[in-house]
């Protein structure tokens, strides 16, 4: 009974330092939001229209941002909304059909110019066929009088917006196109267009049931763009009443890698395994370690005595004999000219007089011969006389 009262009274104490601790907490700190600016990931680097599909998904829509030539080549199934951000070279002339055939079942195309055209402005084969023409728009220069006047008016490097009306849309909407390009219809076959005094910037066609739309620019579909003017609010209505959208932010041909991750991923993971497990058996070591061993060096004297072994078993000995004869004349008679032009018995006899040996073992050592180990020997002495006579 008396543990329970302690226990009880230990668990109010507790109760009230909580209760006081949760007081003085709120009492000394104050509840604020900062908003700290991030940098851009890695997806939305990638990814130019990213906002765009995010926009267009919290509306409702199957949007999907993508790139490559995969639904240029090959059109989606469904009909839907293609915007493509960079169009790339010319299609062939049998995709280019089957790309006209998806507009014509309900589809919306959606295209700009690229950012780079040749001299006579031309660029892809489908502006040629929807009868297009892209000029360069270029501002006239200013004159210096006028330049305070400028500056003045125009204080931001902004584009300044295009006011426009819509179908179907109240009022009017306000779309920062460029100033660096503007469409000509030069065929008279747009059955929409928004124009200004430099030039038109929208021209839309009706191909069958769908449409195809050209836009002077597609910047005001990117991350920074989408939420200035009515940019989304553009997009939105071009959807229209589509259920599939497709963002084309990226015309480029995909390299080799990325083709085969995308259609043959189990190809590539089991290549990547084989890799590692290739990489990884090559460290392993097969059969036992081999023995460090610290063989001692012979020195020279025992080296030369197994080279004359060698010689003597296998019949080079007289071969070898010759060669140093030779070898010791030509050193007595670089070292004594007066030996060149003496026959063979004078000039073994200068040569004993010289060095105080008979002649007939001088003779024996530079001309003749042995026979048996104990000869070979003794002429070798002798040979080893004459070498030592050279020196002195």
């Amino acid at each position: 009974m008396r543990t329970k009262v302690v226990l009880t009274i230990i668990g109010l104490l507790l109760l009230l330092l909580l209760g006081w601790w949760v007081q003085w907490f709120f009492a000394n700190h104050e509840q604020k939001s900062r908003e700290i600016k991030a940098d851009v990931s890695p997806l939305a680097k990638r990814n130019s229209m990213l906002a765009a599909d995010l926009f267009l998904q919290r509306l409702g829509k199957a949007s999907e941002s993508i790139s490559g030539r995969d639904y240029l080549l090959n059109p989606p199934v469904d009909p839907g909304l293609l915007v493509v951000s960079r169009l790339g070279s010319s299609l062939p002339e049998e995709r280019q059909t089957l790309l006209l055939e998806w507009v014509g079942r309900g589809g919306h195309l959606v295209i700009a110019p690229e950012k780079s055209l040749d001299d006579e402005g031309r660029s892809n084969s489908l502006f040629e066929y929807l009868g297009v023409e892209i000029n360069r728009y270029e501002k006239a220069e200013v004159d210096e009088q006028d330049v305070a006047a400028t500056i003045k008016i125009d204080q931001s490097d902004k584009l300044l917006p295009v006011i426009f009306e819509m179908s179907d849309l109240p009022g009017e909407i306000a779309v920062a196109f460029t100033d660096k390009y503007t469409l000509f219809d030069s065929a008279g076959h747009a059955d929409w267009q928004v124009e200004t005094d430099e030039g038109a910037h929208l021209l839309q066609f009706d191909i069958g049931q769908g449409k195809v739309t050209v836009l002077s620019d597609l910047v005001i579909f990117t991350n920074d763009q989408i939420g200035e003017h009515d940019h989304a609010l553009f997009l939105a209505r071009l959807a229209n009443d589509l259920p599939h959208v497709w963002l084309l932010y990226s015309s480029d041909m995909p390299s080799l890698i990325q083709l085969l991750w995308r259609h043959a991923t189990a190809l590539m993971i089991s290549l990547c395994t084989l890799f590692v497990l290739l990489m990884w058996s090559l460290t392993q070591r097969s059969g036992p370690l081999l023995e460090n061993r610290h063989e001692i060096r012979r020195n020279l004297m025992e080296h030369l005595t197994a080279v004359g072994h060698y010689l003597w078993r296998t019949d080079k000995a007289a071969e070898t004999f010759k060669n140093a004869q030779a070898a010791l004349e030509q050193s007595w008679l670089r070292r004594h000219p007066v030996l060149v032009n003496m026959q063979q018995a004078e000039r073994c006899h200068w040569i004993a007089d010289h060095i105080d040996m008979t002649q007939h073992a001088v003779e024996r050592a530079l001309y003749g011969s042995y026979q048996g180990e104990h000869e070979f020997i003794q002429v070798t002495a002798i040979q080893q006389k004459l070498v030592a006579a050279l020196f002195k």
